[in-house]
């Protein structure tokens, strides 16, 4: 049986940091517009990679929102295309995956 308690914990803490994470890259382009834009590539390089890793942390919080959803709906732990509990390990490594090792895209 899955301790969905400790996901839950888990998850909601991961969710926490990676708003934290999303609200300085926020602040980072505000901030990036403070001074006039002299063309400088490493500055655009600099402002797409901030804009990826903002996309990667949207990204995981809708699925630790959807892993979330999954606990109250007391199917956390199983397996969304055959329903087969997810390996214990595998949640250890990645709490919001909905699929078991045999599903995984």
């Amino acid at each position: 049986m899955t301790d969905t308690k400790h996901y839950q914990k888990v998850l909601t803490d991961r969710r926490a940091y990676l708003l934290g994470k999303t609200e300085s890259i926020e602040d980072q382009f505000e901030h990036s517009g403070d001074e006039p834009f002299d063309g400088d590539a490493g500055e655009v390089r600099n402002l797409d990679v901030l804009d990826d890793l903002d996309e990667m942390a949207q990204s995981e919080i809708r699925a630790i929102d959807a892993a979330l959803d999954r606990i109250k709906a007391s199917s956390f732990g199983k397996c969304v295309t055959c329903g087969d509990p997810i390996d214990v390990d595998r949640l250890e490594t990645l709490p919001h995956t909905p699929f078991c090792k045999d599903h995984a895209p």
